[in-house]
C-alpha cells in the first residue's frame, strides 16, 4: 500500500482528533489529510506564543480559515515555566509540555480525547529532539511517524493534494536562535524575530539569525549568499536591533546548529 493510504487508514481509526497545529509542512499535510478523512470529526489546535513568529502566525490562521476547519487558537505562555526562561538544555521539553497540556484540555472540552502531533518519521532517528519526550508522556499520538512517512514523503504527497506547505522551508520556534544558558525573554525574541524579517521581506525564506553576544550570525540557503552580501540594508537593520557585527555562515543553515 502507499503510505498515504496507510495514514488515512490509521487515521479513520480515530473516532475523533485534535491536530497540534504549527502551520509547518508536516502538521498542515496531518490536518489536510485528517479532515479529508474524518470531515467534521477533526479540530485544530494552534498555541500562539512568544517563539511563533507573527507572520507564521498569521499565514497559519489563514490555512485554517481557508481550510474551514473546525479550530482554536490558544495563547501560550512558555515564561511561566522556569526551565524555559532559564533556556536549559531540554527547553524544548519544558515548552512542548506544557503546550500540549493546553491542546489536550482544548480538546477534552469538544469531546476529543485523541491528540496528533505532526512528527515524522525522520524525527523518529533524530537526537535532538526533547520535545518528542513530552509528546510520548502526555499520550500524544504521531501517526505520520507510525505510517512512516519522511519530510520528503510529506512534500511529495502535499503536492499531489495541493497543500499549500509542500515547498515551505522547516521551521522551529524563535527560542532555538539562542545559545543555551543565554536567558528567553519576550524582547530577545522579538530582537530575532525583527532580525529574520529583514531577511523574509526580502523574500529569503528558511534563513536563520543565531544570537551570539553581540554578533548576529546569519545562516541562509547558499542560494541566498550573493544577495544578502549585496544588500547593504540587512547589516544596517539589524545592527540597528543592538548588534555590533552582522556575519553570514559559509556553511549555510544547518538545523539544530545552536545545539553542539
Amino acid at each position: 500500500m502507499e503510505k498515504l493510504d496507510i495514514l488515512r487508514n490509521k487515521i479513520a481509526g480515530y473516532d475523533k482528533l485534535c491536530v497540534a497545529f504549527s502551520g509547518g509542512v508536516d502538521s498542515s499535510f496531518l490536518l489536510h489529510v485528517a479532515n479529508e478523512v474524518l470531515e467534521k470529526n477533526v479540530m485544530a489546535v494552534l498555541i500562539d506564543s512568544p517563539v511563533l513568529a507573527n507572520r507564521d502566525r498569521t499565514e497559519a490562521v489563514a490555512q485554517l480559515d481557508k481550510l474551514q476547519v473546525k479550530y482554536a487558537v490558544v495563547e501560550g505562555n512558555p515564561f511561566g515555566v522556569k526551565e524555559f526562561c532559564e533556556n536549559d538544555r531540554m527547553r524544548c521539553y519544558h515548552c512542548k509540555k506544557k503546550n500540549y497540556e493546553q491542546i489536550i484540555e482544548v480538546a477534552k472540552r469538544n469531546g476529543i480525547t485523541i491528540v496528533a502531533d505532526g512528527q515524522n518519521a525522520d524525527d523518529a532517528v533524530a537526537t535532538d529532539r526533547p520535545g518528542a519526550r513530552a509528546a510520548v508522556e502526555l499520550g500524544v499520538v504521531s501517526p505520520l511517524m507510525e505510517c512512516g512517512l519522511t519530510k520528503e514523503d510529506i512534500r511529495r504527497y502535499s503536492k499531489l493534494l495541493g497543500v499549500v506547505t509542500w515547498n515551505k522551508p522547516s521551521n522551529a520556534c524563535l527560542a532555538t536562535r539562542l545559545p543555551f544558558g543565554f536567558g528567553i525573554t519576550k524582547e530577545r525574541l522579538a530582537i530575532v524575530e525583527k532580525a529574520e524579517e529583514s531577511l523574509r521581506t526580502r523574500g529569503m525564506e528558511g534563513c536563520r539569525v543565531r544570537w551570539h553576544g553581540n554578533i548576529a550570525r546569519i545562516e541562509a540557503p547558499e542560494a541566498f549568499f550573493g544577495k544578502i552580501s549585496e544588500t547593504k540594508e540587512i547589516i544596517t537593520e539589524i545592527k540597528a536591533l543592538g548588534f555590533k557585527y552582522v556575519t553570514l555562515d559559509l556553511e549555510g543553515f544547518r538545523s539544530g546548529s545552536m545545539n553542539g
